[in-house]
């Protein structure tokens, strides 16, 4: 084998080294895209900060939950964090809800209650508007009634990194394991959303792909009139917000395991698509520059192996050198893709990121064309 590719590189004509050449820089770039996004955020090591006191409005909106409120509020209105407050905005329930608000207010002096008295269009962004308004501190974060009790440092290192002079803090939401092909799908893909709006915050290019444990200052959203001009979108809601005011270098990310909001629902395949529907609503709102990178990066994902087969075909002789490079390139975005769930603690999706990761550009094209066709056409 070796003799043969000396052989083929002392006759090969120059142009015989420009499709090899084309596909080793895809290659390179794949790689780099790995170790300055994926691995990078895989070895990111927690900044030493001042703690700081700062006071905090943890926002719940919900609707008809009741069971989750009485399984989790409490343990969310007794997280020993000295200054903040919960506001439940309740979004016209139609169970028992209001009233198992009532007597916890009552036991929990932290507790806070608003909400819609009807039935009206745009009912998700009205009662975020509410709370917005109903909030009693400046710094204000998402959660929601299904989520676990976070752990007792969430609140002190969100409020260390406002001390670092951040004014948006990006934490991860995860989805708790749970049976069905729809709901590891669902659990994947939020997880390749969420990392990616990390890694790309890491590199200078902020975004944020989901509402939920994602801090920043209340004043920012007024400043912006909220949702002026915005109530119709059906798929964002703060996050809408969140791409309007994050910047470099004010923002940021907290990837580790005990600062994960885990949330317990089973997602179907209505949730699913809804997931992927909104990711394409999502990048109408990031800046040109940030939607043709993240796009150039999945175009380059799509063509490695068919540029890889292609040249295999052409000169079969490099058959050696473009399974190592492909193998390397496996590894690399392996080993990347389980030290983030790791770290995260995202048990049970590591061989099916391995795969949707693949399948992912693939999937995402296809889909998009049959979203923007029924957006125009209906």
């Amino acid at each position: 084998m070796p003799q043969e590719l000396m052989a083929f590189f002392r006759s090969a004509a120059p142009e015989d080294f420009i499709f090899p050449g084309v596909v080793a820089g895809v290659w390179l770039l794949l790689v780099l895209y790995t170790l300055f996004f994926r691995l990078r955020l895989a070895l990111l090591k927690p900044s030493r900060a001042q703690e700081t006191a700062q006071s905090f409005s943890v926002i719940m909106v919900q609707r008809n939950e009741e069971q989750n409120l009485v399984k989790n509020l409490p343990g969310w209105l007794s997280l020993g964090y000295p200054h903040y407050e919960v506001v439940v905005v309740d979004d016209y329930s139609e169970d028992n809800s209001l009233t198992k608000l009532g007597l916890m207010k009552q036991q929990y002096p932290r507790l806070k209650m608003t909400g819609l008295n009807q039935e009206t269009r745009f009912s998700q962004k009205l009662s975020r508007n509410l709370a917005m308004k109903a909030a009693a501190h400046d710094k204000v974060v998402f959660a929601h009634p299904s989520m676990e009790m976070p752990h007792h440092q969430w609140l002190p290192t969100i409020s260390a990194a406002f001390s670092k002079e951040r004014k948006v803090v990006v934490g991860y939401t995860a989805t708790l394991p749970d049976k069905g092909f729809y709901h590891k799908l669902f659990r994947t893909e939020s997880f390749f959303q969420q990392t990616e709006s990390m890694a790309f915050c890491l590199n200078g290019l902020p975004w944020v792909a989901n509402e939920e444990n994602v801090a920043f200052s209340r004043q920012a959203y007024f400043d912006i009139n909220g949702f002026a001009g915005r109530m119709r979108e059906e798929y964002l809601n703060m996050e809408v917000i969140f791409n309007s005011i994050i910047r470099r270098r004010e923002t940021a990310i907290l990837p580790w395991a005990n600062l994960v909001l885990r949330r317990e629902t089973n997602a179907g395949k209505q949730e699913f698509r809804d997931l992927i529907h909104k990711f394409f609503v999502l990048e109408k709102e990031l800046s040109f520059g940030k939607v043709w990178l993240r796009r150039f990066f999945s175009l380059l994902k799509m063509a490695m192996v068919p540029l890889a087969l292609a040249c295999l075909l052409l000169y079969p002789v490099l058959w050696m050198p473009l399974l190592i490079l492909l193998i390397l390139l496996l590894i690399l975005s392996a080993v990347s893709i389980k030290l983030i769930q790791k770290r995260l603690n995202e048990p049970g999706i590591f061989i099916p990121s391995l795969l949707y990761g693949f399948l992912a550009p693939w999937y995402r094209m296809l889909a998009r064309w049959g979203f923007d066709f029924r957006r125009k056409n209906r």
